[in-house]
C-alpha cells in the first residue's frame, strides 16, 4: 500500500523468536490505565444494534471470501495462528470477550476444536452469533452470552484461556477487567487479546471525537496495558505493537465503503452513511500517520 509503518513484536519463552526494535514509549504520565471517556458498554452495545440491524457489515468489505464474520483487524488466518501462538488446542476452554457477531469464535470452534464461551453487549450481535453457530453445526463448542462482562460472573478457575479482538477499546475500567480474567481463568492459564491503542499522543479534543465517534470507553498505551498485565499478576510473554494491520484494515475498509455508498445509504440511510465516513477517514489518517495501533500480547496467570 505504500504507506510507512513501524512494528514491534517482542517474545518471551514463546516459539520463533523475532528481532525487535525499539519505538518510543510515552511518558509515565501517559501509561496509566485509561477510564471511560467516549461512552460505557451499553452505549457500544447500542451502537452496534444499529449499525448490525441494517444486515450489512463494513468489516466484510475488508476481507471479501475470507470473512468469518470478525469485526477486527486480523484476518481469519492471522486469529487462527495467534490462538495456536496462546497454546490454544482441541478440548480447553475459551472465554471470548466481546465476541461481536461469532465469527472468531467459531472459527477457533472448528478449527481448533475449543469449547467458546462468547459475551458481547450488543443484543443484535449476540442473536447473529447463536444463529452463526447453529448454521454452522457448532453449538455444541460455541456457546454466546449477552452482557456486560463487568456484571457476569463465573467461578474461579472456569477457563483456559481468555481472548479478544479489538473489542477492550469499548470496554471501560480495564484494570478490573484484568482482575476479572485473573479470577476467571484457571493456574497456568493465558489471556490473549489485541486492542486498539493510541501508539503517539493524541490532541484532547481529537481523542475525545475519535472516542465518541466508535463509542469507546478511551484509548490505552501499550504501555499502559503492560503495566496493568504485570499490576494483575500476569506474566507477560509476547507482545506486538504495530499500525500495519490498522492501516490495511481501514484502507480497505474505506474503499470498499465508498464504492457500495448507495447499498449503505439505502439501508442506514444518508446521514449514518456519512457518520460512518468520517469515522472510517479519521481511523485510517490516525493509522497511516502511526497515532493509532493494535497491542497484541499473550500472558500467563502463574500457577501457585
Amino acid at each position: 500500500m505504500g504507506f510507512a509503518v513501524n512494528r514491534t513484536r517482542v517474545y518471551h519463552g514463546l516459539a520463533h523468536p523475532v528481532s525487535s526494535t525499539p519505538c518510543d514509549e510515552p511518558s509515565r504520565g501517559e501509561q496509566v490505565m485509561q477510564e471511560s471517556t467516549g461512552g460505557d458498554a451499553a452505549a457500544a452495545g447500542r451502537f452496534y444494534d444499529r449499525l448490525r440491524a441494517s444486515g450489512l457489515s463494513s468489516s466484510a468489505l475488508a476481507y471479501g471470501d475470507a470473512y468469518i464474520g470478525q469485526e477486527c483487524t486480523l484476518t481469519a488466518d492471522e486469529i487462527g495462528d495467534f490462538a495456536r501462538r496462546a497454546g490454544i488446542v482441541a478440548g480447553t476452554s475459551v472465554l471470548d470477550i466481546g465476541s461481536g457477531t461469532g465469527g472468531p469464535a467459531c472459527y477457533l470452534a472448528r478449527n481448533l476444536g475449543c469449547r467458546v464461551l462468547g459475551v458481547d453487549v450488543s443484543m443484535v450481535g449476540h442473536a447473529q452469533a447463536e444463529t452463526r453457530a447453529r448454521e454452522n453445526g457448532l453449538s455444541h463448542l460455541a456457546t454466546f452470552r449477552h452482557g456486560d462482562i463487568h456484571a457476569l460472573d463465573f467461578a474461579a478457575a472456569t477457563f483456559d484461556f481468555t481472548i479478544s479482538f479489538d473489542s477492550w477499546c469499548h470496554i471501560p475500567h480495564r484494570a478490573a477487567l484484568l482482575r476479572r480474567c485473573a479470577k476467571f481463568l484457571r493456574p497456568g492459564g493465558r489471556i490473549a487479546f489485541y486492542d486498539h491503542v493510541e501508539r503517539q499522543p493524541l490532541p484532547e479534543e481529537q481523542r475525545r471525537r475519535f472516542c465518541e465517534g466508535w463509542r469507546f470507553a478511551g484509548l490505552e498505551t501499550p504501555q499502559s496495558y503492560v503495566d496493568a498485565l504485570e499490576t494483575a499478576g500476569f506474566e507477560l510473554l509476547f507482545r506486538e505493537e504495530t499500525s500495519v494491520y490498522a492501516v490495511r484494515f481501514y484502507t480497505r475498509v474505506l474503499d470498499g465503503y465508498r464504492s457500495e455508498r448507495e447499498r449503505f445509504e439505502a439501508a442506514r440511510g444518508p446521514e449514518r452513511y456519512q457518520e460512518g465516513l468520517e469515522r472510517l477517514e479519521m481511523s485510517q489518517h490516525l493509522a497511516i500517520t502511526g497515532v493509532l495501533g493494535q497491542f497484541g500480547c499473550i500472558a500467563v496467570k502463574p500457577r501457585g
